[in-house]
């Protein structure tokens, strides 16, 4: 993760010394959320929304980061039954602050001519992504089975009380695809995407409590707003 964090930030060093686009991004979505790799737990709605920058690196690069509120629900299974004969299901999820940085790879719809030492924004193309996400959650509930708990309770290896509260830190992968349109020779752009965040901490402290992680499958809409007048972008090769 740390290798690279370091690689995308020589990236954008490097492209602030170009003439690059640069935009301001608006954006919000929904989805589904769960708790991968915990046996009974069923997902739930997620919801996404928050403002993003834009840098063009490189012909067919950019790099995007973004400040988001992220919601997240999702369902635990307990050790009770109804009356009905079902598991009763407790509500969990959290909200967070989420802050991913990808890298977008562009496929124009149409090949244009390039004009030498300059490259135009592409009308519409298609585009992959991914890069490392980090996240703060502001409030987190997960599910303590009782049942677990109790064997260690009086023990010299007891579940200590700090642990029973859920990890509020989040670090994963985001991984996306998406089309991006251009609404006008004034910079501003529409775009239709989806995401996947993979993440890789347990929620639970101790794994003794259970093991899951974050995991997420969002669609989303942005509007971009052109930071920059040019409508070409001069790269020093």
């Amino acid at each position: 993760m740390k290798k690279i964090l370091l690689s995308l930030l020589i990236l954008a060093g490097i492209s602030v010394q170009s003439n690059a686009q640069q935009w301001l991004q608006v954006k919000g979505g929904a989805g589904l959320s769960m708790a991968q790799g915990y046996e009974g737990a069923t997902s739930g709605v997620g919801i996404l929304a928050g403002l993003g920058y834009k840098h063009q690196i490189y012909k067919k690069l950019i790099m995007e980061g973004d400040i988001l509120f992220d919601s997240r629900a999702m369902l635990y299974p307990t050790n009770q039954i109804d009356g009905d004969g079902f598991t009763i299901m407790l509500a969990g999820g959290g909200s967070y602050v989420q802050i991913p940085i990808t890298i977008q790879y562009m496929m124009p719809f149409k090949k244009k001519q390039l004009i030498p030492y300059r490259v135009s924004q592409p009308k519409s193309y298609f585009f992959l992504e991914g890069g490392p996400y980090f996240a703060y959650g502001l409030s987190v509930v997960s599910y303590n089975n009782p049942d677990v708990i109790a064997p260690y309770i009086g023990t010299a290896d007891s579940i200590v009380a700090a642990d029973l509260t859920p990890r509020s830190i989040d670090v994963g992968i985001t991984a996306g695809i998406g089309v991006n349109f251009n609404l006008g020779e004034n910079g501003k752009r529409l775009i239709v995407g989806a995401r996947s965040n993979f993440g890789m901490l347990n929620i639970y402290k101790d794994d003794r409590l259970g093991k899951a992680t974050n995991m997420a499958l969002m669609g989303y809409l942005a509007y971009d707003i052109s930071l920059t007048k040019r409508q070409h972008i001069r790269h020093p090769w």
